[in-house]
């Protein structure tokens, strides 16, 4: 598939590359094929999500692991039905959406309440929301005492 995007310009998205996530994301629910793009910095934990359906339409993710120790999804039965599975396995991948605020980036915060989780052999996934209230839709990527240094 090829499609002209307003980040990266043109790409050509092979099939296998492509994620499907049935129900959209969160506020973008005509959005259904994504792809995942690393970002240019070697070695960052974030990603982009870009929709295949919306050209302006990306997200920068990151796998909630990533920032908070222990992170567990556990699955309310709608979720697992979804997903074909009763527990989240090595077969799945999280992403969680980080929010950049413009005027201050070391604020960043990423949402481990509502993470996309993927099946990575079938490139199906959901957005799930946890009921879980230790996560927050606010995690701060950088402790506060850094970002009040800034």
């Amino acid at each position: 598939m090829r499609i002209l995007t307003t980040r990266f310009g043109e790409l050509d998205v092979p099939d296998d590359r492509i994620i499907h996530l049935p129900e959209g994301v969160l506020g973008f629910p005509n959005d259904h094929r994504f792809v995942l793009l690393e970002h240019d910095s070697e070695g960052t934990p974030f990603k982009w999500l870009q929709s295949l359906d919306s050209s302006q339409l990306a997200f920068i993710v990151m796998d909630p692991h990533a920032v908070v120790e222990e992170y567990r999804v556990v699955l309310d039965a709608e979720s697992a039905g979804h997903l074909g599975a009763e527990e989240i396995g090595e077969e799945f991948a999280m992403m969680a959406i980080v929010n950049i605020p413009h005027d201050e980036p070391i604020a960043m915060t990423v949402n481990v309440r509502a993470p996309i989780v993927v099946h990575t052999e079938k490139r199906i996934g959901y957005q799930i929301i946890l009921s879980n209230e230790d996560y927050p839709i606010r995690h701060r990527i950088f402790p506060n005492e850094l970002v009040a240094r800034s």
